[in-house]
């Protein structure tokens, strides 16, 4: 079983995607597309590709964000947690 390494920014990316959903004024579930989310946290120099990837992951295991079908979706968990 591989070990799977988290980072202390991680969260840092994670809540900065979150940022993302409050500036669309995205509410609980509701969705945003992938794209949309990854363009606005590069154009808004949150972090790297690889940083999103990391953000995504971390908020989808705290059970913030649901990723599916080329769309993220803000939970009510995620929504609490902006």
């Amino acid at each position: 079983m591989a070990t799977v390494t988290t980072l202390p920014a991680d969260e840092d990316y994670a809540r900065a995607l979150l940022t993302i959903f409050t500036a669309k004024g995205v509410r609980a579930r509701q969705s945003l597309r992938a794209r949309e989310v990854e363009t606005a946290f590069l154009a808004g120099n949150m972090g790297r590709r690889d940083d999103f990837g990391a953000a995504l992951q971390y908020a989808t295991d705290q059970g913030w964000l649901t990723p599916s079908l080329g769309a993220i979706r803000l939970t009510a968990a995620g929504a609490e947690e902006r």
